[in-house]
C-alpha cells in the first residue's frame, strides 16, 4: 500500500513537471489586431498579434501583410520560438477601413476555433491598430492588451455601452431582427479611451454613436441597472441650464402598434417607453429644488430633452439601416414568419415611424440647504 501512494505521487509531480514545461513553450495570444494593408493592394490584410511576456511587464508584438490570418499566424511562428496559442485571446481590433467591408469572415474563423472563448470583445479602432499595440509607454497597464480588457470591462459594468463580446456579436448577427454593435476605441497621446459605440449593417461598419451619447443609446438598447446621465435641457447649450442624474436605473419596452399591414407595403409603427429614475446631484438653472412644482417642472424639462435626444438618435440609426435597438424582433413576434421572410426589413425599418416615450422620476435631490 505505502509503495502505490509513493508512485502515486511520483506520477503528480512528473505530470507537473509536464505541464510546466508545456507553458513555457507556449506563446499565449492576447490581442489580434486586422486592418487593410495598403491601398494599393486591397488584398492584402495587415495582421498584428501581441503575446504577453511571462514578466506580465512587456509584450512581444508581431505583425505582417498577408492573404489571410491563417497565413499571417504560420508566418509568426516561424519567427517565434515557443508555439503560439489562442487559449488566452481577449479582444480583436479591427481598422475602421477594413470593418466597414465587413467583419465576418475573419470572425468566423475565431468562432470554429474550440480554444478560443466567447467572451473576447470586438473593437473597431479608430486609430491604426498595429501602431497601438506596439506601444508599451500607457502608464494605465503595462501592455496594451491588458489595458484594453481593464478599460473594456470596466465601461461594461456601468451599463453605458452594450456587451460587444464574440458571443454577442455572432448571435445579432444571425439573428435577422437585430443589428450587433461593438465598442470603438480611439488612441490618445498618454492613453486609450472608448470613443462611442460602432453600428453595424450586418457585418459592416456603417455608423458611430458618439461618446456623450452612450448613456442615451444605452437607454434606448437595454435596461440601465446603474449609471451617469447628464442633460442639457436647453437646445442652445450656452444658456448654462443643465442637470446630472446620478445612480440612473432605467427600463425599456418596445410597442408594435401597427404590423398586419406590412404585407401590403403599409408604414409600420412603433413606440419605444422608457422608464427611468436617478438621484439628481447636480443641477444648474433657475428652478428652486425645494420646491415641488419646480422639481415636477425640471422632471418634465428633463423628460423633453432625453426624448428628443433619443429620436435623434434612432433617426439616425434608421438612416444607417442599422437595427441595433432590434425593432425586428419584436415585429417578427407579431407577424407569421411566412409575411416576415418576404419583407424587406430594411426598408420597412427605414421608412417605419417609430416615436420614443420617456418617463423621468427624480427619486432624491441630495442634500438641500434650508
Amino acid at each position: 500500500m505505502k509503495a502505490r501512494l509513493i508512485l502515486l505521487a511520483l506520477l503528480l509531480v512528473l505530470s507537473g513537471c509536464k505541464d510546466e514545461h508545456i507553458l513555457e513553450q507556449t506563446g499565449f495570444i492576447r490581442t489580434i489586431a486586422y486592418d487593410s494593408a495598403s491601398d494599393e493592394d486591397k488584398n492584402l490584410l495587415r495582421v498584428t498579434i501581441s503575446i504577453p511576456k511571462s514578466n506580465h511587464k512587456d509584450a512581444i508584438v508581431y505583425s505582417t501583410a498577408s492573404k489571410s490570418d491563417k497565413n499571417a499566424k504560420m508566418y509568426f511562428s516561424r519567427q517565434n520560438n515557443r508555439k503560439l496559442v489562442n487559449g488566452q485571446l481577449r479582444q480583436v481590433l479591427f481598422g475602421e477601413k477594413l470593418a466597414e467591408k465587413g467583419i465576418w469572415k475573419h470572425l468566423d474563423s475565431l468562432i470554429r476555433d474550440p480554444s478560443i472563448g466567447s467572451r473576447l470583445h470586438i473593437i473597431v479602432a479608430e486609430t491604426d491598430p498595429h501602431h497601438l499595440l506596439q506601444r508599451n509607454d500607457y502608464p494605465q497597464g503595462p501592455t496594451a492588451g491588458e489595458y484594453i480588457d481593464a478599460l473594456i470591462r470596466t465601461e461594461s459594468s456601468n451599463g453605458e455601452i452594450p456587451n460587444s463580446d464574440l458571443y454577442s456579436f455572432s448571435r445579432d448577427y444571425y439573428d435577422d431582427g437585430i443589428d450587433p454593435v461593438t465598442t470603438i476605441l480611439k488612441e490618445q497621446k498618454e492613453s486609450l479611451m472608448i470613443n462611442g459605440i460602432a453600428l453595424f449593417d450586418g457585418d459592416r461598419f456603417v455608423g458611430k454613436i458618439r461618446p456623450d451619447d452612450r448613456m442615451y443609446f444605452g437607454l434606448l438598447h437595454h435596461n440601465v441597472k446603474a449609471g451617469d446621465l447628464y442633460i442639457d435641457l436647453k437646445k442652445n447649450h450656452d444658456d448654462g441650464e443643465q442637470a446630472a442624474l446620478q445612480f440612473l436605473s432605467s427600463r425599456r419596452k418596445v410597442e408594435i402598434l401597427s404590423a398586419k399591414g406590412l404585407a401590403n407595403n403599409k408604414q409600420l409603427k412603433a413606440s419605444l417607453h422608457i422608464q427611468l429614475e436617478g438621484s439628481l446631484l447636480e443641477y444648474i438653472g433657475d428652478l428652486d429644488m425645494k420646491k415641488q412644482a419646480d422639481q415636477r417642472k425640471l422632471e418634465r424639462e428633463m423628460r423633453d430633452a432625453i426624448q428628443a435626444k433619443c429620436e435623434s438618435l434612432l433617426h439616425m440609426m434608421q438612416m444607417k439601416h442599422s437595427d441595433a435597438l432590434g425593432i425586428g424582433q419584436y415585429v417578427r413576434n407579431k407577424i407569421p414568419y411566412e409575411t416576415w421572410s418576404k419583407l424587406d426589413w430594411k426598408k420597412v425599418y427605414a421608412d417605419a415611424d417609430i416615436s420614443v416615450q420617456v418617463h423621468v422620476r427624480i427619486k432624491d435631490y441630495g442634500k438641500l440647504l434650508h
